[in-house]
């Protein structure tokens, strides 16, 4: 088994259980405003880290790809199938935050907040 075929099979997981955990959340009410963005933006900034902090670690021999099973395509010194780990956490943890997130409490209505503050003053 290659990289490639571990990134892909982990993030066919992650994929079918962020799409299941948007769903919850969308249905509960838990999904925030410009939710894809906050992901998008997460997902790049994990991989401008891994790929800067990996070649980082590659260029002080602190470890090594198997070559014959990477694609070849090197990212500065990173191979392409390491992206999969930061893609992987930045879709899944953020779904599983909003999905398991206590449901909003729902606001008062204007009625019953002017009965309260006739009933404080």
């Amino acid at each position: 088994m290659t990289y490639l075929d571990l990134a892909v099979i982990a993030l066919a997981v992650v994929v079918v259980l962020h799409v299941a955990c948007v769903v919850v959340a969308r249905r509960r009410g838990t999904l925030p405003p410009r939710f894809a963005l906050a992901v998008a933006v997460t997902v790049v900034v994990l991989c401008v880290l891994t790929v800067v902090f990996d070649s980082l670690m590659v260029m002080s021999d602190l470890f090594r790809f198997d070559e014959d099973r990477l694609t070849g395509v090197i990212l500065w010194r990173a191979p392409l199938e390491d992206l999969a780990w930061p893609l992987a956490a930045g879709l899944l943890l953020p779904a599983l935050r909003v999905a398991l997130a206590p449901r909003p409490s729902h606001p008062a209505s204007p009625a019953s907040t002017d009965r309260q503050l006739q009933e404080h003053a």
